[in-house]
């Protein structure tokens, strides 16, 4: 139960998270966290908005999935970080953080029972 709770609220922190990226609504710390990830970045218009699509379609999956869905949207969120992240395009601190613990909620997850 307090698993699934911490995944619900994962949702709707993606959620806004996206739709602050998006400027839809104003909460710019909300906007920041994510793209606060990416070293060197340059303002990109068309990145933030692909970027807020992906947020946003993940927190989506956390709220309404079921729990196979939710740990392989974990387990996608790691792997394509771990990507930018050996790659040299994250900081480090901040994306091993979100690495790990996408790893860890997606087994958690993973080996919960539908409820």
């Amino acid at each position: 139960m307090i698993l699934k709770r911490i995944v619900l609220l994962n949702g709707i922190y993606d959620i806004l998270c996206a739709i602050s990226i998006l400027k839809i609504i104003h909460i710019p710390i909300l906007s920041e966290l994510h793209l606060s990830m990416i070293k060197k970045y340059d303002r990109n218009p068309l990145f933030e908005r692909f970027f807020a699509y992906w947020i946003f379609t993940y927190g989506i999956i956390r709220i309404f999935g079921n729990n196979l869905l939710i740990s392989l949207s974990y387990f996608v969120e790691a792997v394509f970080l771990l990507n930018e992240y050996m790659n040299n395009i994250l900081v480090t601190d901040k994306a091993l953080f979100v690495i790990v613990s996408s790893i860890i909620l997606g087994i958690l997850v993973f080996y919960t029972r539908n409820t």
